[in-house]
């Protein structure tokens, strides 16, 4: 247990503290750019889904951004603990961060009159914030690029914005607007797959 804790100090401490910074600061941002006072079940929705969802374009692809350093990636791959395991913490350690964040600003939006099921919006924002994540995370674990690991969640972000639930059908990641979470199960699930995938295609390649 102390050497998985080890993996995630190190985590902490030097590969993702500028991520988690922005993370805040997109966060922080908010009440400038939006409306997050006496809001609506719909408008609460909108922020959480459209807004607050992109932080895990933020934290979670860069789980294998310490190994773009190939010395760094060599010695991964030396060590007795597989480079799939390292991974795995550090992603773990990555969607717990996410799930305080999304807890401390539905707390915030409740404390500011905005009137929305708490739970149901809480689990429905974290399985689309996952999604995005997940989807760059694959993306970066199949490339080996950082840009695309951020690129395609954004292009797929900006699709669903102008194409909305038309071409995108069960993934659509906005559906908590139209007071629907059938969505995000196929999201969560999605994520899991996508997730998964990356680490396999990563842990290959090393």
């Amino acid at each position: 247990m102390e050497r998985y804790w080890q993996i995630e100090k190190v985590n902490l401490k030097h590969n993702i503290p500028v991520h988690l910074l922005v993370c805040l600061a997109l966060l922080c941002l908010s009440p400038l750019l939006m409306g997050v006072s006496n809001l609506e079940a719909e408008d609460t929705a909108k922020v959480l889904e459209m807004y607050v969802a992109l932080i895990g374009i933020v934290l979670i692809p860069p789980v294998f951004l310490p190994e773009q350093n190939r010395e760094i990636r060599e010695l991964v791959g030396s060590k007795y603990m597989n480079s799939a395991a390292v991974y795995c913490i550090r992603l773990l350690g990555n969607i717990v961060i996410l799930a305080l964040f999304l807890g401390g600003y539905v707390w915030m939006l409740t404390r500011n009159g905005c009137h929305f099921p708490v739970v149901k919006y809480y689990f429905g924002a974290y399985a689309g914030m996952l999604f995005f994540g997940a989807l760059g995370l694959f993306c970066y674990g199949a490339s080996d690029n950082i840009i695309i690991g951020y690129m395609v969640p954004i292009f797929y972000y900006v699709a669903a914005v102008g194409s909305g639930d038309k071409y995108l059908k069960i993934f659509y990641p906005f559906s908590m607007v139209k007071d629907s979470l059938v969505e995000k199960g196929y999201l969560l699930l999605a994520a899991v797959v996508l997730a998964v995938s990356g680490i396999w295609l990563r842990s290959r390649k090393n």
